[in-house]
C-alpha cells in the first residue's frame, strides 16, 4: 500500500485462526502504531466463541506497490487473554515483544 505518501496503512495485525481463517484486527501506519491497538481491537473484532480458536497474531507489512504488492509477516505478536485485551506482560514496553519467543510462540500455536 506504500505510495510513497503519508497516511498509508502499511502494517496490520491478523488473528490467525484454527484450523483455518483470520480476521483483521487493526492497519496503521507504523509497526508501533498497530502494536498499541491491536490488543485495543482484540476484544471488539474476536468474538468470545473465537478467542479459543486463535492461534496466534501475526504482524504484517506491506510489500510492493500500492496496486501490485502483498503482506509479509514480519512478527508474531502476544495473543491477548482476556476479552479487554490484556495480553500477558502487557505493562512491557514498547517493542519489547518482538521476535524474542517467536519460536514458542509458534510451537504453542501448532499444539492447539
Amino acid at each position: 500500500m506504500s505510495s510513497g505518501t503519508s497516511g498509508a496503512q502499511d502494517w496490520r495485525a491478523i488473528a490467525c485462526l484454527a484450523p483455518t481463517g483470520e480476521r483483521l484486527l487493526c492497519v496503521g501506519e507504523s509497526s508501533s502504531q498497530v502494536r498499541a491497538a491491536y490488543a485495543g481491537a482484540w476484544g471488539e473484532v474476536i468474538r468470545d466463541e473465537d478467542r479459543p480458536t486463535v492461534r496466534a497474531i501475526s504482524l504484517q507489512r506491506w510489500t510492493g506497490q500500492f496496486w501490485a504488492g502483498q503482506w509479509e509477516h514480519q512478527s508474531y505478536l502476544a495473543v491477548p487473554a482476556t476479552r479487554t485485551g490484556k495480553a500477558p506482560g502487557a505493562d512491557a514496553e514498547d517493542g519489547e515483544i518482538e521476535e524474542e519467543g517467536t519460536e514458542d510462540a509458534v510451537a504453542v500455536a501448532e499444539e492447539a
